[in-house]
């Protein structure tokens, strides 16, 4: 029950409640919570402390709001570590969920200005792009479209053919530590992250709406001073979520 004299307000106090029903199984993904006014009678509360209560969970990512039909509790997001790399199979795994990957498509293009720029090659040059659809139980959740220059793309290209033969999930990062016959060792990334919205043609790729909430993530992969990949990477915002540890 909830305590009146403790100082944490009710409604913080009553999410936590129905966090402690998820983590201990009595509500589980996609479970619909109890009624406002359920809750209300439950707790002795009004109805304005249940609508803060449902919000800071839905804040929080353990429900969300199924308009004129309830609340249910949310799945759980891939969890993405920043600091370190984990393979893209073993990230999926901790969360319950079979990986798969599929190349929704190679080509070889001339680099531009901007490409020439960021893989350090000339303007003109041959370019190898991989596009791959990372999945969690059949379900698309990360879009990877990668430039390679030549040299590089075509050991990418076949270590990526192989991998799928074999049907090894996998990301691009995943193939330089998959494939020793590659004899390419990523030494760091630079990447930046930002918020975006979904449009055509990632709406078909993803299978989500337009304005669909995704995280855009740009890597640049080097070998010592060396660039082996230029990478946009699309993860759809409510499958993952980012987080970081930081030391003081």
């Amino acid at each position: 029950m909830l305590d009146r004299k403790h100082s944490a307000p009710l409604y913080e106090q009553l999410k936590n409640e129905i966090q402690k029903m998820i983590k201990d199984g009595d509500l589980k993904p996609d479970d619909q919570i109890p009624s406002e006014r359920e809750l209300v009678e439950q707790y002795n509360v009004s109805r304005i402390t249940v609508r803060q209560a449902i919000n800071l969970a839905e804040k929080e990512g353990l429900v969300k709001r199924v308009h004129g039909v309830g609340t249910f509790v949310a799945k759980p997001k891939i969890k993405q570590e920043l600091s370190n790399f984990n393979n893209f199979e073993s990230t999926l795994q901790q969360q319950g969920l079979i990986a798969t990957t599929k190349m929704l498509g190679s080509q070889v293009i001339t680099s531009d200005f901007q490409l020439s720029r960021l893989l350090d090659i000339n303007v003109m040059e041959r370019v190898i792009k991989l596009e791959l659809i990372g999945y969690g139980d059949e379900i698309p959740v990360v879009y990877y479209n990668s430039y390679f220059p030549n040299r590089v793309g075509e050991k990418m290209k076949q270590a990526a053919e192989k991998a799928l033969q074999a049907e090894k999930p996998f990301s691009t990062l995943d193939l330089y530590r998959l494939d020793q016959e590659i004899g390419l060792h990523p030494t760091h990334v630079e990447q930046t992250f930002e918020a975006q919205s979904a449009h055509y043609p990632l709406t078909e790729i993803l299978n989500v709406q337009e304005g669909f909430p995704l995280f855009r993530v740009t890597s640049i992969v080097y070998q010592d001073k060396t660039p082996l990949e230029y990478k946009e990477t699309y993860y759809r915002g409510d499958k993952y979520k980012f987080f970081i540890t930081r030391h003081m």
